[in-house]
């Protein structure tokens, strides 16, 4: 079957657009009928530290808040807790 967004209404079309036909509908078997918010932060406050610990020393934290969607006050937040908890 050939993708064509054109046929679905509303965000299943966009989600088509994205993700191809087969995604769409695996996203509308699963989903359909609720309502769903996705949260502002994609990454966990584990995967988060873990990340931020592994490249503080190679990376600047203005980079570091690009990749994971924070500021770069909170990255600098996350460095004084990870040296914290080195002491």
């Amino acid at each position: 079957m050939n993708s064509n967004p054109e046929r679905y209404s509303g965000v299943y079309k966009e989600l088509a657009e994205l993700l191809g036909d087969a995604a769409t509908l695996k996203i509308w078997k699963r989903f359909s009928g609720l309502n769903i918010t996705f949260p502002q932060k994609l990454y966990s406050i584990e995967f988060r530290k873990e990340f931020i610990s592994e490249n503080m020393q190679t990376m600047k934290p203005s980079e570091m808040a690009k990749v994971l969607g924070l500021t770069e006050r909170r990255i600098r937040q996350i460095i004084t807790e990870i040296a914290n908890e080195d002491e």
